[in-house]
């Protein structure tokens, strides 16, 4: 792959992407809950670990309260309107209600839902597949550049990893593994 340009180095990063996230699909339809579960049990714990638990609770009733109210003031209308037109109240259609919450607060949970559906996924092997595919992916281009670059950022980028302290990825290890590409020059 020596001698690539970036449109065909980003070219393979796509592909090999999307082989990762085929693979990704087919780890996920072996438990065809996993992903599911994992997004409600991530944001159960955000909520808890956020302290914001019995806050949602309550919101969550007020907001059954609140629905309930519009449910019956949808029927009221529904059958005022149908009165009206002589026809059936079936015959006319629901009003469409949106759900909002506060974009700050919800961030919030979301941010820390990610990072407990990490701690989810770590939880079982079919997750732990699931995290170790995404860093794949997430490095792909880095990866794609050393297999593909000469020795000099192939040592810098394993200094770099070292002073950080950050491990390999497997792609990573396979492509600095790879005869470096002759020097232009």
């Amino acid at each position: 792959m020596a001698g690539l340009t970036v449109t065909e180095k980003e070219h393979w990063k796509e592909r090999i992407a999307r082989r990762i996230d085929r693979r990704i699909a087919t780890i996920e339809a072996e438990e065809p809950n996993l992903m599911d579960r994992v997004n409600r049990e991530a944001r159960d714990r955000a909520l808890e670990s956020l302290g914001l638990a019995p806050l949602q609770a309550e919101l969550d009733e007020a907001k059954a309260r609140q629905q309930a109210a519009r449910e019956r003031e949808t029927q009221l209308e529904r059958q005022m309107l149908a009165h009206v037109r002589g026809v059936d109240a079936d015959a006319v259609k629901d009003r469409y209600y949106g759900q909002s919450y506060e974009r700050e607060v919800e961030n919030a949970v979301s941010s820390r839902q990610e990072v407990h559906e990490e701690e989810l996924l770590a939880e079982s092997p079919r997750g732990q597949s699931i995290l170790r595919l995404r860093e794949e992916k997430e490095n792909l281009l880095d990866v794609v550049w050393l297999a593909t670059s000469g020795s000099e950022l192939r040592t810098l980028w394993s200094k770099v990893t070292a002073l950080l302290g950050d491990p390999q990825t497997q792609l990573e290890r396979d492509a600095l593994a790879i005869p470096p590409a002759p020097s232009e020059g």
